[in-house]
């Protein structure tokens, strides 16, 4: 395997960090109901054009209580996430 693939896979799971820090229980990746969304915002990570910019938004101490950055591919559904009690966000619903 190239080092070039080996730095893109090492950057793959920033979306793990970005649902961490919006307050999104990535255990609930696991229920049925919300794996297809969790492994599509996998795949948009995987391809996302914008890692050193998501690298650099998640080491930034700013408020993220209006969901992911807009350059995030993952933001409309990091948003559907946050918005569905059920799904383990930090906020009260």
């Amino acid at each position: 395997m190239s080092s070039a693939s080996l730095a893109k896979r090492a950057t793959a799971p920033n979306i793990d960090n970005m649902m961490e820090r919006l307050g999104i229980d990535a255990g609930f990746r696991v229920v049925p109901r919300f794996g297809l969304l969790f492994a599509c915002a996998l795949r948009n990570c995987r391809c996302c054009p914008a890692r050193e910019a998501c690298a650099d938004w998640l080491t930034q101490d700013h408020e993220t209580l209006f969901g992911a950055p807009k350059f995030c591919p993952n933001a409309d559904l990091l948003s559907e996430l946050l918005c569905d009690c059920s799904s383990g966000h930090r906020t009260l619903c």
